[in-house]
């Protein structure tokens, strides 16, 4: 074999070489490409955005997406297209939007939101072009798409109440006459996310820049205002409050009462609050006069009368029972060191099962002269029991014949090892009464004597074992013959409850 031929065969052999290699070994992978339908945003967007954006791989199919909008956390998704809330951090901001696609030479995928590392080679923080994502070997696309979003800041949105509705406005609305106690309810949101709330500020009667505007956590929705806070007591006013963001946007300043109304704060007179649960006049006059003239006038003019009878309805409570039984309404029976309920035949028992065992726990004292229905149901009965000293009460009244209990017919003060009260008489009208039965640890104080027309000396008066409450079931103002209940109202003040 000459030397040309040799190097000719040799020739032949590195070509055919170099062919099955190129047969065996393809081309390196080629990564995709990644397109965003908008690559700039020149009008301001609110703090929820909208983001499309497509792969395409030319050999092969693109099967996920990382993407960042700040640069240095990417995170994986299979989705095409997502919603997303920005954290706004200033009045305005620009946002950064940056994907890549991901191409099906990887043998393992993240799974959905999976955090991606990179090689930060020049530990800067932030991705630079040319730095790698080991996790996906090459699989993805090393210029990614990128969109500029200019976002708006938007103020916080506050309202009274549970929603921006009017409704709810409406149903947490205070009397307009109240104690100088306040609870007030209100609803905070910000379109860009109830996270860039920064702070809940509020005043009373001024609202002014110089006012002295005091600062709730963010995640007050239920506060309380009190004397310490600047009520004026026997005057009208008003509070002011407003939402603030972290880009220090604020709310609209929020007023109540509204402008066209009022809201009179009112102060204590004395230490005995009188609850008009009744809807007869005589009544009233009677326990206003008792009380005026109880102690040689002690406490004449130094009570208050709250009316919980005048304006209620069948669907509603009286217009002067604020919406917040606690803390408001039990905070405004702690003003005074004691309280002379009495009601008609609807009595209000689910406001006194609300708002009379925290009062009495606090170290309030409670006269309670309870007139009942016929039939009595099963939920007041209940009631009755969780506030009083009651166990329970007899299933039908002492004597179905209304005059069963005649004029004249003494009612028996018991022996109960504490301040001796009256016997009293019967001067007129119609008394019908259930019997009483007294929790173990409570005290009977008034009876019936023995009678023909009802079975035993049923109990009508139980006093609880810590000189707190009394319950009676009888209507003071028909036994007042000698002005003896007015003197037994005295002496339950003066000497059982030692009221000045």
């Amino acid at each position: 074999m000459t030397y040309i031929s040799y190097i000719l065969i040799m020739l032949g052999v590195l070509l055919i070489s170099s062919c099955n290699e190129t047969l065996i070994h393809p081309s390196d992978n080629q990564p995709p490409n990644t397109t965003l339908f908008l690559d700039s945003i020149r009008n301001q967007q609110n703090s929820r955005v909208y983001v499309s954006w497509s792969g395409e791989d030319t050999d092969g199919m693109v099967i996920g997406y990382i993407f960042t909008w700040d640069k240095k956390n990417w995170y994986f998704t299979r989705n095409n297209d997502s919603t997303f809330a920005l954290q706004v951090e200033s009045s305005d901001t620009n946002f950064h939007f940056s994907i890549a696609a991901i191409d099906n030479s990887l043998k393992q995928y993240p799974y959905e939101g999976e955090r991606i590392e990179f090689v930060d080679k020049n530990n800067n923080g932030f991705h630079d072009p040319g730095e790698d994502f080991p996790q996906l070997h090459g699989a993805v696309d090393p210029t990614p798409a990128n969109l500029f979003f200019p976002i708006k800041n938007s103020a916080p949105i506050i309202a009274w109440g549970n929603d921006t509705t009017a409704k709810s406005s409406l149903s947490v609305a205070l009397p307009d006459t109240t104690f100088a106690f306040a609870t007030f309810k209100i609803f905070v949101t910000d379109p860009d996310g109830d996270a860039t709330i920064e702070s809940i500020e509020w005043s009373m009667n001024d609202s002014t820049q110089n006012a002295n505007w005091k600062t709730l956590p963010k995640n007050t929705r239920l506060f309380n205002v009190t004397i310490k806070d600047g009520l004026l007591l026997n005057a009208n006013n008003a509070i002011y409050i407003r939402a603030k963001d972290i880009g220090k946007l604020s709310s609209k300043v929020l007023r109540y009462p509204s402008t066209n109304k009022t809201w009179y704060v009112r102060a204590a007179k004395g230490p005995i609050l009188l609850i008009k649960d009744c809807a007869n006049k005589d009544i009233d006059n009677f326990y206003s006069r008792a009380l005026s003239l109880i102690g040689s006038n002690t406490f004449d003019g130094r009570f208050d009368v709250l009316d919980i009878n005048t304006t209620r309805t069948a669907d509603a409570p009286a217009k002067t029972i604020p919406p917040f039984i606690n803390p408001m309404f039990i905070e405004s029976l702690n003003l005074y060191s004691a309280i002379v309920w009495y009601t008609d035949k609807s009595p209000s028992m689910t406001l006194a099962q609300q708002s009379l065992t925290p009062y009495t726990r606090s170290g309030g004292k409670v006269l309670f002269i309870a007139d009942l229905p016929a039939p009595l149901s099963e939920d007041m009965r209940t009631e009755i029991r969780d506030f009083s000293p009651i166990d329970s009460i007899g299933s039908s009244e002492v004597s179905s014949d209304p005059l069963a209990i005649r004029n004249g017919t003494e009612f028996i003060a018991l022996e109960h090892g504490g301040t001796i009260y009256p016997n009293l008489i019967k001067e007129r009208g119609s008394v019908l009464v259930y019997p009483l039965y007294p929790k173990a640890n409570a005290k009977p104080v008034y009876a019936l004597p023995v009678g023909t027309k009802w079975q035993g000396t049923p109990i009508l008066g139980v006093q609880d074992d810590e000189s707190t409450m009394i319950f009676l079931h009888m209507p003071l103002h028909l036994l007042n013959t000698n002005d003896q209940a007015i003197k037994l109202i005295e002496r339950i003040m003066l000497d059982e409850f030692k009221i000045r």
